[in-house]
């Protein structure tokens, strides 16, 4: 599957939402700071950081009671990392990656009365799609015999064993784990909410016919605004 693929099934599953009587609209947008787990062979952990990045997004609510309703969302954020020094992930001296990531979560959101507004409490799974971004480093960079400028493309790729020279490959192109969310809504139409998501799959692109046992994986935390309808 690809970009289109997820697409299709985001409309698909919107189309399906407009089909019940209770559905309620929201857009959100915010920032998110995000960032990788990525261990070697022999179980170290990369030094890396996060990086800001925007977050947009176009849910619907399917009420199930007066308190609990299914909330898939569509979502485009930008996310990456970036690392002080070299590791076995990046390249060179002071790497960063900024990426584009469409994404599907489905939340179960559970919304009980609350002071003057409702609070939101929600736990879902989520599924992702890398679409490309950038990269760049301090200086050159040497790979093998050959030297690069420090900053070009990032692509998402399961074989890491071809490409362009000055192209990074990030990880595999799709991503899946688990999302939670904590807000509060006022007036039952404007929301703010912190969320986290943790990445369960294994990035890491193999290579050739051989499977590294390096891993990678994505998580990240945010907090946005929302308007529902």
């Amino acid at each position: 599957m690809s970009t289109k693929a997820l697409v299709s099934l985001f409309v698909f599953i919107f189309i399906s939402v407009s089909c019940f009587a209770q559905v309620k609209w929201d857009v959100k947008a915010g920032l998110n700071y995000s960032n990788i787990t990525a261990k070697d062979r022999d179980g170290n952990k990369a030094n890396t950081s996060s990086q800001p990045g925007i977050y947009l997004g176009l849910g619907a609510g399917v009420r199930l009671s007066s308190q609990f309703s299914i909330q898939p969302s569509f979502i485009y954020a930008r996310r990456g990392f970036k690392q002080e020094g070299s590791s076995h992930i990046g390249w060179g001296e002071d790497f960063q990656a900024n990426v584009s990531y469409l994404e599907l979560p489905v939340d179960l959101l559970y919304s009980p009365k609350i002071g003057p507004g409702n609070l939101l409490l929600a736990v879902g799974p989520y599924l992702g799609y890398g679409t490309g971004g950038k990269w760049k480093t301090k200086g050159t960079v040497l790979i093998g015999d050959i030297v690069i400028d420090g900053n070009g493309e990032v692509a998402f790729q399961n074989d890491n064993s071809y490409g362009g020279m000055n192209t990074y490959v990030y990880a595999r192109p799709w991503d899946y784990g688990a999302h939670f969310r904590i807000g509060y809504s006022i007036f039952n139409q404007y929301t703010l909410s912190f969320d986290i998501q943790q990445g369960i799959a294994d990035l890491q692109p193999r290579w050739a016919d051989y499977q590294p046992s390096s891993t990678v994986r994505n998580r990240s935390m945010g907090v946005s605004v929302g308007y529902s309808f």
